[in-house]
Order: C-alpha cells, then structure tokens, then sequence
C-alpha cells in the first residue's frame, strides 16, 4: 500500500503535536515554543504529514538579507524537527525539500538557517554561508581610559525598534550577511530570554551613533543583547558603559562577527585576560534561485567585470546550466546561457549549487574553494570571482 507524504501549512489545532516535536528534537520546553508562536504567528509553521500523521515540522518566514550593500530576498528557516520514532525513512530530506520548494515559489533568493546536522542540509544544497562568534571580557579589559567629552549615553525606551532599524541599517549596508530583523526577530535580540533589555543610546553632537541593549546582571555576568556601533566615538562610549559594570558582574558577554568593534577596540587581549571567542557557529546559506540572487546583490562599486557560472543544482534544474554575470557600477545583470558559447575572457567558474552560496555570500573566496576541490576554473575566472565577491566577512549575531 503505497505511503502518502504530504507538506504545507499548520493550523492552531496542530500546535500541540509541532511543540512536541520541537522539544523532543531541540529541547524546547512549551512556554518557548508558545512564545515564538505568539511573535511570529502560527502561519510560519509547516508540516510534513505521512498518512495523515504529523511526522515533522519547521518555521519559516521572508526576511531580506543583505550582501554587497543591497537586500536579498530570503527565508530564514528554524525548528526542523523530526518524530523521533519516524527518523531514518526521508522524512527530514522530503520536509527539507518542501520547505525550499514553497520558498522558491514565493519569489525568496536564498534560504538561511543554522543547522543542527550537516549532512541533511549538504544533501539540499546548503552551503556554509558566515559566521557567529560569542565573545566575552572581564569589565576591566574594556577600560579604555575616559569617555570622549563629545559624546553621551542615554537611556532609551526598547518599545519602539523603529529608530533602532534605522542605525542598523547602515550596518546592513556596508555588511555581509546581516538580516533586516522582523518584530519576532527584534523582540529576540531585545528580550533574549523573554525579560525586556535596557537599552541606552550612544548620542554623538549630532544625535545616536549607535545603541546597546544589557540584560541584568545575573551570577556575577551581564550580557549584552544587542549592540550597534557605528562610529569610534560610539564604540568608545560602549567600551566605557560596559567596563562601568566592573563591581558588578565577572564577565560580559555578546554576540557578533568576526571583526568584532569592541574586541578590536578593547585594550587588553585575550592572552592578558581580556577578549575572548567562546564559541563560533556557522550559519548555512542555500541558493533557491540563481538569477534572482546574483542580480539582487550588491558589488564592488568600482569594478566592471563578466564571469561565466556553471551550475549545477540536483534539486532544481532550473538552477542548473551556464550564467553569464556582468558586474559594473555596484550592480549585476545576470544571463542563460544556451546554444553555443562565446566565452569571457576569464573563462569559467564549474560549481555546484552549495559551493555557489559560500562564494556568493563571501564566507570562503574562489582560490580556496578551487584548492580544496569545491570548484573548477582557471586562473583568470578564479582572479574575477575573488574581485566580484568581495566584501566583509559575512556574519549574523540574530538566531532562530
């Protein structure tokens, strides 16, 4: 008798067995659960049904992520849980796929999550995308001599991300990576563990230049929820603040990438007992649609250049075959190719679907990618697609 497999949205009856599965798969307890729910409304979720019965879910919701400067269309993807007792059959990979297929339909570029396996998400075409790092530093490490006399901290009210959105952004237009937060994705930066954050503006002559959000001391350690800074003057009234907690707490800790302002600020190193990494994560990316992601991003303002992209995409053929990328003026005009092939001069770059999204988001350059196997080409495209994929190191301190 042949198993039916069916995929789509959840409705509000359907909670209680999705939250069973979310605790059995990641250890989420209900109030946690319910609390996503109530931020993010229940039409996030989805599920995979074999004959009728729920045998796993995931959320998913649209969000831009920023690369080059630009916003890019995306779907941030979380809670992939399976039923334990329904692992081992595909039901992972055909919810995976489901959740890409409704995703590319929708107009979404790209896809982003952070994984709790490898293997399934290699398996549908995700690539390693960027990073997050979780830093940390006794107070004392940030004391950086007297705040400068140009500039203050105020306290603000965190009701309101709307002026938070608007510093941020300038953050998002010269990263890597970075998501255009939702309300769900703002409450959680803002109120990590469910309690609202103070948050305190850093105010040059001309107005804030950034923010930081601190959590309350607890067991002698303060984390800092969220941080924006966007200027020196800004960076060295965060490294004031937080080093004022120095009677209070042991240890600061935040989150953020891998050129961190206050870690590269900070007097003190690590091996002084001052900024440390305590963990890095990587968060995995995977092209739904070629053409849409390459023309949406943003590129090296001054470069002109033409790159031809082989593809290959198992999972969506439409992705698969030759592209024709023309960058010029921070911008790229994306062509198929088909019939005979008058090749650029530098030739062509040969990957597959998950090579391509660790290239395009800037985690690993094409010299590497080709060193260790993960792409064909020659000099002269390798050359080209390290000048047309350049930029920051991409990063994302925003979970889910």
């Amino acid at each position: 008798m042949a198993v039916r497999m069916d995929f789509g949205p959840l409705s509000p009856a359907d909670l209680d067995a999705a939250a069973a599965l979310v605790r059995q798969g990641f250890g989420i307890p209900r109030e946690n659960f319910e609390r996503s729910i109530a931020l993010f409304g229940t039409d996030v979720l989805r599920g995979l049904r074999r004959d009728g019965q729920l045998v796993g879910c995931a959320a998913v919701w649209p969000m831009d992520q920023w690369f080059g400067g630009r916003p890019v269309p995306a779907h941030g993807v979380a809670a992939v849980a399976v039923d334990p007792a329904a692992r081992g059959r595909g039901h992972g990979s055909a919810l995976v796929r489901g959740v890409l297929e409704e995703a590319r339909a929708s107009g979404a570029a790209l896809s982003v999550l952070y994984p709790a396996t490898l293997a399934l998400y290699a398996r549908a075409g995700y690539g390693r995308g960027g990073v997050s790092f979780d830093w940390s530093a006794p107070p004392a490490a940030l004391l950086d001599g007297p705040p400068p006399g140009d500039g203050t901290v105020m306290r603000a009210a965190p009701r309101d991300a709307t002026p938070l959105a608007a510093l941020r952004r300038r953050v998002l237009e010269t990263g890597n990576g970075l998501v255009e937060r939702n309300e769900g994705l703002w409450s959680f930066a803002l109120c990590p563990d469910g309690e609202p954050s103070d948050l305190f503006l850093l105010n040059g002559p001309d107005g804030p230049e950034g923010y930081v959000a601190v959590g309350a001391p607890k067991r002698r350690s303060l984390v800092v929820a969220d941080i924006c800074l966007l200027s020196r003057r800004a960076a060295k009234l965060a490294l004031g603040f937080l080093a004022g907690y120095r009677a209070q707490v042991d240890r600061l800790r935040w989150r953020g990438g891998p050129d961190d302002p206050l870690a590269l600020l900070a007097p003190a190193p690590a091996a002084a007992g001052g900024v440390a990494v305590d963990a890095r994560e990587e968060w995995l990316l995977r092209i739904l649609d070629v053409e849409r992601a390459l023309s949406t991003r943003g590129y090296p303002a001054a470069l002109t250049a033409e790159l031809l992209l082989d593809v290959a995409d198992p999972l969506f053929p439409a992705n698969g075959g030759l592209f024709r990328l023309f960058v010029s003026g921070g911008r790229g005009g994306v062509q198929r190719v088909s019939g005979p092939v008058t090749l650029p001069p530098a030739g062509v770059l040969s990957l597959d679907v998950a090579a391509l999204a660790t290239l395009y988001s800037g985690h690993r350059g094409a010299a590497l990618l080709r060193q260790v196997g993960l792409l064909e080409g020659g000099d002269d495209a390798v050359a080209t697609a390290s000048l047309v994929f350049a930029g920051p190191s991409p990063w994302m301190p925003d979970r889910f």
